[in-house]
């Protein structure tokens, strides 16, 4: 088990990219990098304290971060039983329950492309094809993605039993 307070610059090059990735989808940077260490960190779930320490960070930005993750799902909050300090890890549904939880912004994005199709609707099909395209994009997405999830669950259960 290790028992540093830093985590390495190996480790350090890895959390970067994690929060790279989440940087370009519109996330906090700081979320990347917590997601990051809870994937690779040593036990699987850390306090605060332990958090920041391994990323040289201040506890309140680790604090900020989790705070946006927690609501999602994507990390969870909890405490042992006689410690009086929260500790977090990641939710081993996490990366299932968040493209499933995309069904919902699909089927969002469909309803608003609906509401701009019905407002050109007596409009030249040029004006609307822009917004026709993303509407049978999302349309399709909202359809297809959960059976490419449920391939994915089945997959693992496979996987499980072997």
């Amino acid at each position: 088990m290790r028992t540093e307070s830093t985590a390495s610059p190996q480790e350090l090059e890895f959390v970067e990219a994690v929060a790279f990735q989440f940087e370009q989808q519109g996330l906090l940077r700081m979320a990347g990098r917590a997601v990051g260490w809870l994937l690779i960190c040593e036990p699987e779930d850390q306090s605060l304290g332990e958090i920041a320490g391994a990323l040289s960070v201040s506890v309140g930005s680790v604090s900020s971060a989790l705070r946006h993750l927690v609501p999602g799902g994507l990390v969870e909050r909890f405490s042992r039983p006689g410690e009086r300090r929260d500790r977090y890890r990641l939710n081993a549904q996490a990366w299932f329950a968040h493209a499933m939880g995309q069904v919902s912004r699909y089927g969002e994005f469909r309803r608003v492309t609906e509401r701009g199709l019905r407002l050109l609707a007596e409009e030249p099909r040029p004006r609307s094809r822009r917004l026709q395209e993303m509407h049978d994009f999302y349309e399709w997405l909202e359809r297809e993605m959960p059976l490419v999830w449920s391939r994915w669950e089945q997959e693992i259960k496979g996987a499980d039993a072997r």
